[in-house]
């Protein structure tokens, strides 16, 4: 993910984080800067570049003993939207009276399941501005959830 950040000391600063592997480039007025290790980097001056953060939860750069926000930090309702196919797999499938009327698989499958879409639903929600659409990413990450969980525990209970 790509952020450009407009600062009145150093100039534009380009924030590069790849997705799959969380590799970090940094890159201050147009010069990319060294990397010195994971989270190090030099700039032209010798001064040290402090990448802290991420993606997800929230990135920034220390220069100097200054702190720049490059991404919001996750905001609470984003939480709480992320973890509902969570909680739907490990309470429902945990209940055998709900299982009864509509069958899906619970523990480290479901949870698994339910793991899997909660970070996918996250990762959806801070890509995207308007709370109307995260609400709406949060609903599609719940859907496929249970859809795919539901899948699963009717095959298991036609087995049976």
């Amino acid at each position: 993910m790509r952020t450009a950040v407009q600062h009145q000391t150093y100039g534009e600063i380009v924030y590069d984080e790849s997705a799959w592997t969380g590799k970090k480039s940094v890159s201050i007025g147009g010069t990319p800067l060294q990397k010195i290790s994971k989270k190090e980097f030099q700039m032209q001056d010798g001064s040290k570049v402090i990448a802290n953060g991420g993606f997800l939860q929230g990135a920034s750069l220390s220069i100097n003993g200054e702190t720049i926000a490059l991404t919001p930090r996750v905001k609470w309702y984003e939480i709480v939207l992320c973890i509902l196919p969570f909680l739907l797999t490990i309470t429902w499938g945990n209940i055998p009276a709900l299982c009864a009327i509509i069958p899906i698989v619970g523990g480290a499958i479901g949870g698994g399941i339910g793991g899997l879409f909660s970070v996918l639903g996250l990762w959806g929600m801070k890509s995207v501005k308007p709370i109307w659409l995260k609400i709406i990413i949060a609903l599609a990450s719940f859907a496929a959830t249970f859809g795919i969980c539901y899948g699963i525990g009717f095959a298991i209970v036609s087995a049976l």
